[in-house]
């Protein structure tokens, strides 16, 4: 009995820390991180401020745990797009699609709020280059595979990839609505950005 019991302790505490993090990433995404504080975090994951704390000693954890947590998330995008038998316009139309989805673009959001803090510890600093270099990492054998197919124009992949990324993460991080009112359309006119 007594072990179920932990079990279910500590399955309830997994789900109220997701729980957090997802409410994390939505504040930090609206708000940044010099707005963010920890009772706005615990109000948006429905808790108590003093029980936030029996998970994250700072919002700097915090912030730094959501990164993570969200880049979890980017590498299993990342595995489903290089898995994925599609051509590489349509391989980089679903890599867009997913970016933009609800609660992915949160992500890329607190990304450049984090981007613009003055103060941000080298830690986080150095899981946000992580996070960008991977995505540039994805992109770049899928533009070369473009190429060489002709769907995708002729010059520096890194820098299509980099490109792409910097507009992609501009309208993510503007949180311009009208991308989802139409996203298909959104996506193809992206996609021109980088198509022959």
């Amino acid at each position: 009995m007594a072990r179920y019991k932990a079990e279910e302790t500590k399955h309830l505490r997994e789900a109220r820390k997701d729980q957090i993090l997802k409410a994390s990433l939505k504040v930090f995404a609206e708000y940044g991180v010099e707005g963010t504080k920890m009772s706005m975090i615990a109000k948006a994951a429905n808790l108590s401020h003093g029980l936030m704390y029996h998970y994250f000693e700072s919002k700097e954890e915090l912030l730094r745990t959501s990164l993570l947590w969200a880049m979890d998330g980017a590498e299993q995008l990342i595995e489903e797009v290089r898995a994925s038998s599609a051509t590489p316009l349509e391989k980089i139309g679903h890599f867009t699609r997913t970016a933009i989805a609800a609660g992915s673009h949160d992500v890329f959001r607190m990304i450049q709020s984090c981007m613009k803090h003055p103060d941000l510890d080298e830690e986080t600093k150095s899981l946000i280059m992580q996070t960008s270099e991977k995505y540039v990492l994805l992109l770049v054998p899928i533009l070369k595979e473009g190429q060489s197919r002709g769907e995708i124009v002729a010059e520096d992949p890194d820098k299509l990839a980099n490109l792409y990324l910097t507009i992609l993460s501009g309208l993510i991080a503007d949180d311009v609505g009208w991308l989802h009112q139409n996203l298909d359309w959104s996506i193809r006119m992206l996609l021109k950005v980088i198509q022959k």
